[in-house]
């Protein structure tokens, strides 16, 4: 995934949630996203956290403009570019 778009939906916003999550189940089919995770915030009870990746950052502009479009607060909604980074497999660092 090259960017990541996170969304904090508002207490009592379970209508926008599922749609968010049915726009992302769609682009899911074709590849064009992949849902990271739906956490609830701890600091602001009610408020949900959503994550979605996408391999291209213009996918993720297009979900993020039509995240704001569906009534998201322009500020609730993040892009962030996610940099590419390596990691080891643990079953080979147990068994060199």
């Amino acid at each position: 995934m090259e960017a990541l778009v996170l969304c904090e939906i508002a207490a009592g916003r379970d209508d926008l949630r599922e749609a968010l999550l049915a726009r992302i189940g769609r682009l899911g089919f074709g590849g064009r996203a992949k849902l990271s995770f739906v956490a609830r915030d701890r600091n602001a009870p009610g408020n949900t956290l959503l994550a979605a990746g996408f391999p291209t950052w213009s996918g993720a502009e297009r979900f993020a403009a039509d995240a704001v479009g569906d009534g998201l607060a322009p500020a609730a909604v993040r892009l962030l570019a996610l940099d590419a980074t390596w990691q080891a497999e643990p079953l080979p660092l147990m068994f060199p």
